[in-house]
C-alpha cells in the first residue's frame, strides 16, 4: 500500500537533510497507469546541479525502494524549486525576507485572497507582506499557497 504524501516526504527528507539537501515540496499525480512523484530538491550553497540532480534521483529511488513507499510502478522526477519555487515552511519565509512573494489565503480578507509584496519580517507564527502602500501581517494557517514572485527582467 502507498503511503502518504506526508510519510513519504518525511522519509525523504530526512534521508537528505545529512547531506546538506532539503526536500522543498513533492507532487504526486496520477500518469496513466503509473504514479509521477516531482520532488523539489535545495541546496543552500550554490543552489542545486544537473549533477545533483543525478545523485538526488538515484537516492531518493533507493529511499523509495528500501522504505517499501510506493507501489507498482512510478516516474521519478526531482528539480530545483525554480525561481517561483513554492514557500511552504517558516524557515522558507525568513529566508527570503526582502524578496517578493504571492500569497494566497484559504479565505479571503475584505474581498481578497490573492496578495503580492516583499516579505518584510517572518517569525514562526507569521508573515509580514508589504506591497508599497499596505502592509499585512498573515499566519501561516491562513495561507493556502505561497511562492516567490521575482521581478525579472530580459
Amino acid at each position: 500500500m502507498m503511503k502518504t504524501k506526508s510519510q513519504i516526504e518525511e522519509n525523504v527528507a530526512s534521508a537528505l537533510v545529512g547531506q546538506g539537501y532539503e526536500l522543498v515540496d513533492l507532487i504526486i499525480q496520477n500518469q496513466g497507469s503509473k504514479k509521477l512523484l516531482q520532488f523539489f530538491v535545495d541546496k543552500a550553497a550554490g543552489g542545486l546541479t544537473l549533477k545533483d540532480c543525478e545523485i538526488l534521483t538515484d537516492k531518493i529511488d533507493s529511499v523509495l525502494t528500501m522504505e517499501s513507499l510506493i507501489d507498482g510502478a512510478y516516474i521519478l522526477e526531482v528539480s530545483s524549486p525554480g525561481i517561483n519555487r513554492v514557500l511552504k515552511k517558516p524557515e522558507h519565509f525568513k529566508r527570503f525576507i526582502g524578496e517578493r512573494a504571492k500569497i494566497t489565503l484559504k479565505q479571503a480578507v475584505e474581498n481578497r485572497a490573492n496578495f503580492t509584496g516583499l516579505i518584510d519580517l517572518a517569525d514562526d507564527d507569521k508573515i509580514v507582506l508589504k506591497d508599497g502602500m499596505n502592509t499585512f501581517t498573515f499566519k501561516y494557517e491562513d495561507i493556502k499557497k505561497a511562492n516567490l514572485d521575482p521581478v525579472t527582467e530580459f
